[in-house]
């Protein structure tokens, strides 16, 4: 459902657009502060440790707030969906109605004759 609604044409919004740039940021840039923090005559320090353990963190972040957004669009739409899906079936429900009253005046009609 998603890949047909990116080829209707659905534009990428500013939000998406702002996200890609600090991901990209944040991953070039931490990995490459992390790579001029690192010693390899002490080895891995818990400094270090934490350092890396932050930068995953912040890169997960990032991605968990991509997701959600896409959750929040298809959720959206769903919803939009299932409005147009309940409205249908209000009609169809009303249509059954009236037919059914008429099928029982119908029915009337033939008892009294």
């Amino acid at each position: 459902m998603l890949n047909l609604r990116i080829s209707e044409g659905r534009s990428v919004t500013f939000f998406e657009k702002a996200l890609l740039i600090v991901g990209l940021g944040a991953t070039i840039v931490g990995f490459y502060l992390i790579n001029i923090t690192y010693n390899p005559a002490e080895g891995i320090t818990w400094l270090m440790l934490l350092a890396i353990f932050s930068w995953l963190s912040l890169l997960l972040l990032i991605v968990m707030s991509s997701v959600s957004t896409d959750v929040k669009e298809e959720l959206s739409y769903m919803m939009h969906e299932q409005t147009q899906e309940t409205r249908l079936l209000k009609e169809i429900t009303h249509e059954m109605l009236e037919e059914l009253k008429i099928n029982r005046e119908i029915i009337k009609k033939r008892r009294k004759k």
